[in-house]
C-alpha cells in the first residue's frame, strides 16, 4: 500500500495559521478512513513534561486544542486526551499549559492511562511481554500527535516513538534498561508497539522542533511545518529524511523486517533542513538522566523484571533455548538456565513454553518504583478516567 504523507506549512501556532494547516494534513486522512462522524476519538499527544512556558518537550498546546476542535467539527461524538507523562499527569500538564478550561468547554476530557495489560499482538512482533495501556481499545480511532525532537537513543523521536507512551512510566524505565544496551532491539520493541496499536491518524508537530540534547533538554529549531499520514511509520520515514536522518535506525530495522511501507509526499513539502543531532548516546533512564555504565548495569540486574522458571512444570524440551533471539538460554542438566546479563526480556521463552513453566516476575525494586510513580502522580493532580462511550453532546 502506498501511503500519502501530507505536508502543510505554518509560520507559527497562531490559530489563523495553524487551523488551515491542520485541515490540510488531516484532509486525506479523514477521506481515506471514511471520516469520524459519530465516532469516539482518542488523542495521544506527546506530553513529556511541562516545566516552563513554551516548553518544546511537548506538543504545542494550540496543536492539541485545534486538533480536538477539528475532529469535533468533523462530527466526532466524543474526543478525549489520554497520555502517560514522565512524572506529571496529563490533566496537570494541560492545566499548566493553560488549555484545560477551553478543553472543558469543548467537553474534551483528559486522563492518564491506567489500564495496563498484555494485549493480543500480531504474528510479526518480537517482544511478547509488552504491557500496553488498553484504554485505546475503547475508542473507534486513535490520533497520534508527536513532536519532532532529537533523541539520545533513537536519534529522532517522531510518531512511532510517541507510542512508547502507552507503556507505564516505571515499565518504560525497565525497558530502557533491559534493551538499552542494544539500540536495535529497542527500535524493534518500538516497532512492535506500532504493529500492535496502529493509530488511524497521525500528526507531527514540526513547527518548532527540538534539536541537540533531546528529547527533554534540547534547543528550539524552527522548521515551520506539520505532517500527517494514516500510517505512523510512513510518516516517520518521510519526516526523517526532511529532518536530516534518512538512515534512522528505526527505519533500517523496519526495512530488514519487511514492514517499512511505501509512501509519497503531498502538499506543501518542506525543503530538507537537518536538525542538529545529539551527542553519541549515553545510558538514559526514562526521565532523561544519564547513568554511568556501572550504575546502569546494577539497576538492570536489580530493577528489571526477570523470567522465572518453575522446575516442576519444565519438561526439558529445550524449545525455549531454540526460540531465544539473543541466545541467552542454555540447557544444564535438562533444565534451562538464564544468562540474565544478555537477556533482552523479549519473553519468547515464555511464549513458546508448552507447559507454562516460564513466567515474568517483577522485582521488588520495580514494584517500589511503580508505587512511587503512582504516589508522585497523585501529588501532581487528579486523574479521572474519561468515558469514551459517554452520550454527552460536545458544545
Amino acid at each position: 500500500m502506498n501511503f500519502k504523507v501530507s505536508y502543510a506549512k505554518t509560520a507559527d501556532y497562531a490559530t489563523a495559521n495553524l487551523r488551515p494547516a491542520l485541515e490540510k494534513v488531516f484532509a486525506e486522512q479523514l477521506r481515506s478512513t471514511g471520516g469520524v462522524s459519530g465516532k469516539r476519538i482518542m488523542l495521544k499527544p506527546n506530553l513529556l513534561a511541562w516545566r516552563h512556558k513554551e516548553d518544546i518537550a511537548c506538543v504545542h498546546p494550540a496543536v492539541i486544542v485545534e486538533t480536538a476542535k477539528l475532529f469535533l467539527d468533523a462530527g466526532a461524538a466524543k474526543v478525549a486526551i489520554l497520555e502517560n507523562p514522565a512524572v506529571q499527569t496529563a490533566p496537570s500538564i494541560l492545566h499548566s499549559m493553560g488549555i484545560d478550561a477551553e478543553l472543558k468547554k469543548l467537553n474534551v476530557s483528559s486522563a492518564n492511562f491506567t489500564d495496563y495489560r498484555r494485549l493480543p499482538v500480531p504474528d510479526r512482533v518480537q517482544f511478547h511481554n509488552l504491557e500496553l495501556a488498553a484504554e485505546y481499545l475503547d475508542f473507534d480511532a486513535v490520533v497520534n500527535i508527536a513532536k519532532a525532537k532529537t533523541h539520545a537513543m533513537m536519534t529522532l523521536t517522531l510518531c512511532v516513538k510517541n507510542l512508547f507512551g502507552l507503556v507505564k512510566g516505571s515499565e518504560r524505565m525497565g525497558w530502557h534498561l533491559a534493551v538499552g544496551k542494544d539500540f536495535a532491539k529497542f527500535a524493534d520493541m518500538l516497532l512492535d508497539i506500532y504493529l500492535t496499536v496502529r493509530p488511524q491518524f497521525n500528526l507531527l508537530d514540526a513547527v518548532v522542533c527540538m534539536e541537540g540534547n533531546g528529547p527533554g533538554s534540547g534547543t528550539p529549531a524552527i522548521r515551520g511545518f506539520l505532517a500527517g499520514c494514516t500510517d505512523s511509520l510512513a510518516l516517520d520515514a518521510s519526516a526523517a529524511e526532511t529532518l536530516g536522518v534518512p538512515e534512522l535506525l528505526l527505519l533500517r530495522n523496519a526495512a530488514e523486517r519487511g514492514i517499512l511501507p511505501e509512501f509519497e509526499n503531498t502538499g506543501e513539502i518542506p525543503e530538507k533542513n537537518p536538525l542538529k543531532l545529539p551527542d553519541p548516546p549515553g545510558i538514559l533512564s526514562e526521565w532523561g538522566v544519564t547513568l554511568p555504565p556501572i550504575l546502569k548495569n546494577v539497576m538492570r540486574d536489580f530493577v528489571v523484571s526477570k523470567p522465572k522458571l518453575d522446575p516442576n512444570l519444565c519438561i526439558g524440551c529445550g524449545l525455549c533455548v531454540k526460540m531465544c533471539p539473543p541466545q541467552s538460554l542454555k540447557l544444564v542438566n535438562g533444565k534451562p538456565v538464564f544468562d540474565l546479563p544478555n537477556c533482552i526480556r523479549c519473553y519468547c521463552c515464555q511464549e513458546h513454553c508448552p507447559k507454562g513453566a516460564i513466567v515474568p516476575r517483577k522485582t521488588m525494586p520495580m514494584k517500589l518504583a511503580e508505587t512511587f510513580e503512582d504516589a508522585v502522580r497523585a501529588l501532581f493532580g487528579t486523574n479521572t478516567k474519561p468515558n469514551p462511550r459517554s452520550a454527552s453532546k460536545n458544545t
